[in-house]
């Protein structure tokens, strides 16, 4: 599994990505910003900034607490979440439904299309 928050582990996921057609498929109509955040929004919490453009990767880097007021979603959810949506063992919709994963940013509705881009990245990021 790729570390989905530092420098290498991003650089990975978005190779892994930028060849994984069933990625571009879902995405091909989502253009728009994420930040994926471990725990709680402190300065020391690990986020990535991820920008997607019509099912492209268009930037795939660690994000700064300040660029959560510029994303059009923040997740946020404890590492366990994370790896366990990774892995495949939960689901996104679960996952939001205990609130073990939180939508702190965004709107739901605006989101819900993209729920399947949403679940192909993360799994994308299961590859070695």
């Amino acid at each position: 599994m790729h570390d989905l928050f530092s420098p290498d582990g991003l650089a990975a996921w978005r190779r892994h990505l930028e060849a994984t057609p069933a990625f571009a498929r879902a995405a091909r109509r989502w253009s728009g910003t994420l930040v994926l955040r471990e725990g709680d929004p402190t300065d020391r919490a690990r986020r990535a900034w991820i920008a997607i453009e019509d099912g492209r990767i268009g930037a795939m880097r660690p994000a700064t607490a300040g660029d959560e007021s510029a994303a059009e979603f923040v997740l946020a959810a404890a590492i366990s979440t994370w790896e366990d949506l990774v892995a495949g063992r939960r689901e996104l919709a679960a996952a939001a439904l205990s609130g073990d994963l939180r939508l702190e940013v965004g709107s739901v509705l605006r989101l819900l299309p993209h729920i399947g881009a949403a679940a192909a990245l993360l799994r994308a990021a299961a590859t070695p």
